[in-house]
């Protein structure tokens, strides 16, 4: 139906939508939950966001961020960032194009604004924080590694990845067979969540959705674990198959 559909309206194109929900834990305590949504239309990728702290994270500081990023054809187009980590409230807002990345920083403090806004060239292309996340997870196995020019916080910066092994995860009764990744961002910002040392991503082999990650920031080292999964589990595939040879050039 859908191909008939199309020949005769070759204009429609069919979204497909995924949406994947994540509990994180402190040592055994839940303190966050987060949940992506990603949906793909044609070569258009949405991909959004939101966490925020439950329970005992609450007592410690209130996290409730969320943002979305536009890609065409795995290339980053908008992104869009609000943190909201206790009294620390800043709003990213960037527009990537063919020469750099044009951005806008907003830090709300009180009744004040504080406005950093200006444009960065750059001869290599540059991802957000979203896409990059997105690439590593669809370009995996990759036992070779790859690094990652991303741009936040209006610098260029670096994350670095390889998958190290095959693994076997069980998760609320079920067993995942995953690849292990190793991920290291360097990745200076400002906030409580700032990221440190090697995290590790396990992810699953049959879909390419992260089911695992055990992950570090300055405040501490947290698990995050797959609660939900609903909608087209083929999405990552997809994408992964339609752009391989643009992972191939991504991933430097």
């Amino acid at each position: 139906m859908k191909f008939l559909l199309f020949i005769l309206f070759p204009f429609l194109v069919f979204s497909k939508e995924l949406e994947t929900c994540y509990r994180v834990y402190f040592w055994f305590f839940p303190v966050a939950e987060s949940c992506v949504d990603y949906t793909l239309k044609g070569e258009e990728l949405k991909i959004r966001s939101w966490a925020k702290t439950v329970v005992v994270g609450r007592l410690v500081k209130r996290v409730n961020s969320w943002g979305e990023a536009t890609l065409q054809a795995l290339k980053p187009k908008k992104f869009a960032l609000f943190q909201r980590e206790g009294s620390f409230i800043r709003d990213h807002l960037y527009d990537f194009l063919k020469r750099g990345v044009r951005y806008r920083i907003v830090r709300h403090k009180r009744e004040e604004k504080k406005v950093k806004e200006g444009f960065l060239e750059s001869s290599v292309y540059l991802f957000d924080p979203f896409s990059t996340s997105f690439l590593v997870y669809i370009d995996t196995p990759n036992y070779k590694g790859g690094t990652i020019n991303v741009f936040y916080d209006a610098k260029i910066q670096n994350v670095h990845y390889r998958t190290l092994s095959e693994d076997k995860v069980e998760i609320s009764g079920k067993t995942y067979s995953t690849w292990k990744v190793l991920l290291v961002p360097e990745i200076e910002t400002k906030g409580i969540l700032k990221p440190k040392g090697k995290w590790f991503v396990w992810v699953d082999k049959e879909t390419n959705i992260p089911v695992k990650l055990s992950i570090k920031f300055t405040i501490g080292s947290a698990d995050v674990v797959l609660e939900r999964v609903e909608g087209d589990m083929s999405l990552f595939k997809e994408v992964r198959n339609g752009q391989i040879e643009l992972l191939q050039g991504d991933a430097q």
